[in-house]
């Protein structure tokens, strides 16, 4: 079990730029973020690449195709296949921004709990904790929830953090994501930079 003094505060949202900080503009131009310079970025394409997209799941036999997605890791060298690491097992940050169709169907079940576990399934998992869980809007009808969530998988010995949040637009066509996270002593030394990325996100509520 998770221990009850395992506890993160959460920064106060900020988009001011400083020294060491590069912003982010998807292809599509749909959102931005900043990242430390020292991160990798990788385009949807690259993303494309891999046997699956990573922080993309499917819920209750649902999927949310792609329209954007960009990953990213503060590893010690680019590799995309870095993103794809399990989250309880990375021992550097890893991450992603994604913006992603909601069908017909799949808007009259969406839901707080669509636009988490879609991104990280964690309540599949007996041994999580949402240590931080709010509502969250960007304003304009741009509604979902922000959640910092710690996880074990039951056959890991390893405990995975992750910073999310995610939203769906006004008429609940697209959903937009940000997770950032990595295992538990990871997270610890890295939090603020961590949040930093998260926290700077901005979705374009006009395309």
């Amino acid at each position: 079990m998770i221990a009850a003094s395992f506890f993160f505060l959460l920064a106060a949202c900020s988009g001011t730029e400083s020294d060491g900080v590069v912003t982010f503009t998807d292809d599509e131009r749909l959102s931005r973020f900043d990242l430390p310079e020292s991160w990798h970025v990788y385009e949807h394409s690259e993303l494309s690449e891999l046997e699956d997209m990573p922080f993309d799941e499917q819920v209750q036999g649902f999927s949310f195709p792609a329209i954007s997605s960009v990953g990213f890791d503060g590893g010690p060298v680019r590799d995309v296949s870095n993103v794809a690491k399990d989250l309880a097992e990375a021992e550097y940050p890893i991450g992603s921004m994604s913006v992603r169709q909601v069908g017909e169907v799949e808007k009259d079940l969406l839901s707080r709990a669509m636009l988490t576990q879609s991104v990280l399934p964690y309540y599949g998992l007996s041994n999580s904790e949402e240590i931080t869980k709010e509502d969250f809007s960007f304003g304009n009808g741009f509604d979902g929830v922000r959640v910092l969530v710690a996880f074990q998988d039951e056959t890991a010995t390893a405990q995975g953090v992750a910073y999310l949040i995610s939203v769906s637009n006004e008429d609940d066509t697209r959903m937009y994501s940000m997770i950032a996270g990595c295992n538990r002593e990871c997270f610890i030394a890295n939090q603020d930079a961590i949040e930093g990325v998260v926290d700077s996100w901005l979705v374009n509520k006009r395309a």
